[in-house]
């Protein structure tokens, strides 16, 4: 109970939350730095431009392969049917 009183009393001390929780934003999935931290040793000597766009492409890459093993586990849970998202009717 007393960790939790912790990080209320610490929230409200926090004027910029979106600062506060940057850092962590940014080295997650979801951030460019961690994917840019993730680039092949040879694309340290390329341009920052070039980099960048390695990076999102790293990203995308990985959001795709989650997306189809989404698919595989509802295709295996519905015995193998096809299995409409919504929106795909």
């Amino acid at each position: 109970m007393q960790h939790r009183v912790a990080a209320n009393r610490s929230w409200a001390n926090t004027p910029d939350r979106a600062a506060r929780t940057a850092p962590g934003r940014n080295l997650s999935p979801t951030g460019l730095e961690y994917w840019l931290a993730r680039l092949a040793p040879h694309m340290a000597q390329a341009d920052e431009e070039t980099r960048r766009k390695a990076a999102e492409n790293l990203r995308r890459a990985w959001y795709l392969e989650l997306s189809a093993k989404g698919v595989k586990a509802r295709q295996a849970r519905s015995g193998g049917r096809r299995v409409d998202r919504v929106g795909d009717r």
